[in-house]
């Protein structure tokens, strides 16, 4: 969300043009290639961290991006249960805000762990809903 691509892609992903025109959903396409193929974020927070991706990788929109969403939804789910969760703060000072936050942080599990039954906190809208 602060950095740019993933917050941009989602808005995009959950647009009901994404789907019908060929530049958006071409744009669309590559970027979520793009942000599926880099290496770990520094920190697992909804804004600009893991939590965050994994919200745009496991969008409706974007069924090729299923595989890296299983994987990088795992290795998250791991590192948090081996680290503790890493907030998006500078020297990942925990606190309990959402975007940068330990609750932001612990949204992010639940919907690796449960992506059909908790709605997202970046869409809001209510889990199922179209």
């Amino acid at each position: 969300w602060c950095d740019g691509a993933a917050g941009i892609a989602l808005a995009i992903a959950d647009s009901p043009d994404a789907l019908v025109d060929p530049e958006l959903s071409g744009w669309l396409a590559a970027r979520s290639a793009e942000l599926a193929g880099i290496g770990p974020l520094a920190d697992d927070s909804l804004c600009h961290g893991e939590s965050g991706l994994l919200e745009l990788l496991g969008h409706r929109a974007l069924p090729a991006a299923r595989p890296a969403w299983m994987r990088r939804a795992g290795t998250l789910l791991a590192s948090a249960d081996r680290t503790g969760p890493q907030c998006g703060t500078p020297g990942r000072v925990p606190h309990p805000g959402l975007l940068t936050g330990l609750s932001g942080i612990g949204h992010g599990l639940l919907r690796a762990g449960f992506p059909d039954r908790i709605g997202s906190a970046l869409l809001l809208r209510p889990s199922g809903a179209p």
